[in-house]
């Protein structure tokens, strides 16, 4: 019985880079936002509060999608197991 599935190795390499993604997205986005805190050191006015909270919500959202190339890639992993489980057993 065929699983749907062309190629698991393939399937966990993508696991592996959603998840590499996502860490890479996460820390680079830390990275701009201590970036800006350092450059804001001298830039105070309304329009900079307005940029820095619209900034923060920005990173906010980016770190939630990074998460959620977290649980991708761990969904994934899951199906790979269970399709080379099912294998096993069809062989």
């Amino acid at each position: 019985m065929d699983t749907g599935v062309r190629s698991i190795e393939e399937l966990r390499a993508f696991a592996s880079y959603l998840r590499s993604l996502g860490e890479h997205m996460e820390g680079e986005f830390e990275h701009a936002r201590a970036e800006m805190y350092r450059v804001n050191e001298g830039w105070i006015d309304r329009e900079n509060e307005r940029f820095m909270q619209e900034f923060e919500q920005s990173v906010e959202l980016i770190s939630k999608i990074a998460a959620h190339m977290e649980l991708y890639g761990t969904f994934i992993n899951r199906k790979c197991d269970k399709l080379e489980e099912y294998q096993a057993v069809s062989m």
